[in-house]
């Protein structure tokens, strides 16, 4: 026993005199003299949250020590529920939280890698919270009225309200913790006091913030491209409805004149050859066409032309709106198809919902 206290205090008297050991260095050896396990190196999975959120060394740091881990749906399942967690809201309910109390971090990934960037958010906004509280009281009394300002200065129609909100619930202490993970890595452009901040920790904010800005993108153009697919395919379908309705008018008129035009030739027909030559006939065709009082066989003569002419002008129009029907209804499962897309997506998103 007194050899372990010996070294203990060789190491901090080191430390006093060079002034210049590294915490975690301390930390490290003084764990191995009580017998401590040294933390274990990061995993592949967690070096790229922090490489992709843009830690900084000393981000990363604080990051590693809070040995995050990184679950898919059924495992991430209850796992952020409990009192004194910080969680961070996604889309559809909790992504992540840091427990101050065993100093860890638990980030749910979505499967899908177009919405990875919620994870690395997720990581970002975690590890704030850790850096939050390793903050000077100070520190954190000087930067409180600077984020409760920020957070009014953004947009009243921006999610973020409601996931500061939501995260802080009944518990207004944890207020400013939240707006400052919150803030930092959702808000762009913060006051210079806040940045020199985050710049302890944050190499790239910007590029930070793109992160959750390019899935919000994402999403929002998935959306508005189905809007506006959807807008274009109501009007397609309505103009071929009216196209087949008229095509179908149309035919119902012109079966009606071909019944009317048998019915006088057969009329006719029957006539005396005498009494057919002094006949004479006008008519006005279903589609205004006009044909001017003449004998009556030269009428009808007129009158079978127009039939054949009618019978090719629509079954020439038959064609189009058929095909268009046909591209319709490709479309309506290629726009059926990309919402169930995004709706997969978006459950994706959400833990309670991809489990």
């Amino acid at each position: 026993m007194w050899v372990v206290l010996l070294l203990v205090a060789t190491l901090a008297g080191g430390w006093w005199v060079t002034g210049g050991a590294p915490a975690d260095e301390l930390t490290a050896a003084v764990d191995h003299v009580r017998g401590t396990p040294a933390l274990p190196p990061p995993t592949a999975d967690v070096v790229a949250l922090a490489d992709a959120a843009h830690l900084s060394e000393k981000g990363r740091q604080i990051f590693y020590t809070t040995r995050p881990q990184i679950l898919d749906a059924a495992a991430f399942a209850g796992r952020c529920g409990d009192v004194g967690v910080s969680p961070r809201l996604g889309a559809g309910g909790r992504v992540g939280c840091y427990e101050p109390g065993s100093d860890s971090i638990v980030v749910y990934r979505p499967a899908d890698p177009r919405v990875a960037g919620q994870a690395v958010t997720t990581a970002a906004h975690e590890t704030l919270h850790a850096v939050w509280g390793r903050l000077t009281p100070a520190e954190r009394a000087e930067l409180t009225p600077i984020l409760d300002a920020a957070t009014a200065a953004v947009p009243a129609d921006d999610d973020v309200h409601e996931q500061i909100a939501g995260s802080v619930g009944a518990h207004a202490e944890n207020r400013p913790t939240e707006e400052f993970a919150y803030l930092g890595t959702q808000v762009d452009g913060l006051d210079p006091r806040l940045e020199a901040v985050y710049a302890r920790y944050i190499t790239d904010r910007p590029a930070l913030v793109a992160v959750d800005t390019g899935l919000r993108d994402l999403l929002d153009g998935m959306a508005a491209t189905i809007t506006t697919a959807s807008h274009a395919l109501v009007d397609a379908e309505n103009a071929n409805g009216q196209a087949r309705a008229q095509l179908t008018a149309d035919r119902s008129s012109l079966e009606y004149y071909r019944q009317a035009y048998q019915s006088k030739a057969d009329e006719v027909a029957a006539m005396s050859s005498g009494a057919r030559s002094r006949l004479r006939l006008s008519w006005v065709w279903w589609d205004g066409t006009k044909l001017p009082m003449a004998p009556a066989e030269q009428t009808l003569a007129s009158a079978a032309a127009l039939i054949a002419r009618d019978d090719a002008a629509l079954a020439a129009r038959d064609a189009p709106i058929t095909a268009a029907a046909a591209a319709a209804a490709a479309e309506r499962t290629r726009i059926d198809a990309s919402v169930a897309d995004l709706n997969a997506l978006q459950d994706q998103m959400d833990p309670t919902a991809a489990h």
